[in-house]
């Protein structure tokens, strides 16, 4: 095996398996309106490995919740007015069995029953994120606004191996993706996009959308919020970003120059990320916007000349 070779099996290696931060604490976050607004935002709650997260959250704010175990109120909001608890521990759904298929259509599976804070099962170092939402939309298959994760943590209790596969290997997006992660000691193997198939690693794809579409995770895009939850739509040219609100309807669209960060999920495999854009700049712009600081409480983000677009869209920009 050569020098490169062996360098990425040593990395694969060490980002599977357990991880090993006793005393860390959960972090809990807890925001309205698809990550818009924070209601609480606190790090270091006491947490034992694979204890319920419903009691973290009691640790954390006061917690309401009805016979069935489901969040009504948190700090004081109640889940009124067609709006219902979401949560995502380490920025993805858990994985509680296989996804089924729908119809004829193996491609796109449905999101299994997400365990609700009575069983989800929280670890030292997890992150856990509570938005009150819209009742009756789809859930995203992942959310960007709790980076590192899931990257750093993985879920319950251990790690995924992390690829970083790129349309060009040696670029800077490629660099830049990579280094943002090693920022947070996360090693991951780069690759050829495409170019062989792991499905127990956890992905980040970069390129145009032209050169990542095919991906079958990222792919899910063009299939609309309804089926996918991602709240955008690439045109298949990948000339534009037709970009949703949180009930899946069209705002506006983005062109020439316009990058893209979102999460997704194929099948049951682990989370799979986009670092995408309509051409070589939207890409750059992207990669720039791969932080914990310009992603924070994003569901996903897309990137316009200047404005940061946090997705769903609400017609607004911050710059």
């Amino acid at each position: 095996m050569g020098l490169i070779g062996a360098v990425a099996a040593t990395a694969a290696l060490a980002s599977c398996g357990q991880v090993d931060e006793s005393g860390v604490g959960v972090r809990v976050l807890v925001t309205t309106d698809s990550g818009a607004r924070t209601v609480l935002d606190r790090s270091g709650i006491e947490a034992k490995d694979g204890e319920p997260a419903l009691a973290v959250l009691r640790r954390a704010t006061t917690v309401e919740t009805d016979a069935r175990g489901a969040l009504t109120s948190l700090d004081g909001r109640r889940a009124t007015g067609g709006r219902t608890w979401t949560t995502w521990l380490n920025g993805a759904p858990l994985r509680s069995g296989a996804l089924k298929t729908t119809g004829e259509d193996v491609n796109l599976q449905q999101l299994p029953v997400v365990n609700g804070p009575r069983t989800t099962k929280v670890h030292d170092g997890d992150t856990l994120w509570v938005d009150l939402q819209p009742a009756g939309a789809t859930p995203p298959r992942g959310v960007v606004g709790t980076f590192p994760e899931p990257f750093e943590h993985g879920q319950e209790g251990m790690r995924w191996p992390v690829r970083v596969e790129c349309a060009e290997p040696r670029g800077r997006a490629c660099r830049m993706v990579r280094d943002a992660l090693v920022r947070y000691d996360i090693p991951a193997v780069t690759n050829l996009i495409r170019s062989s198939y792991n499905p127990e690693s956890a992905r980040v794809a970069v390129g145009t959308w032209k050169q990542i579409r095919e991906d079958p995770s990222a792919g899910l895009a063009e299939r609309g919020a309804e089926e996918s939850g991602i709240p955008v739509v690439p045109q298949k040219d990948g000339r534009g970003f037709a970009l949703l609100d949180a009930a899946g309807r069209e705002t506006r669209t983005i062109g020439a120059g316009s990058g893209l960060v979102f999460a997704s999920r194929y099948r049951n495999e682990p989370p799979s990320w986009a670092v995408t854009g309509t051409d070589d700049a939207g890409v750059l712009r992207a990669a720039g916007a791969f932080d914990a600081t310009t992603l924070k409480t994003a569901i996903a983000l897309a990137v316009s000349g200047p404005d940061l677009i946090r997705l769903p869209d609400r017609g607004d920009a911050t710059r």
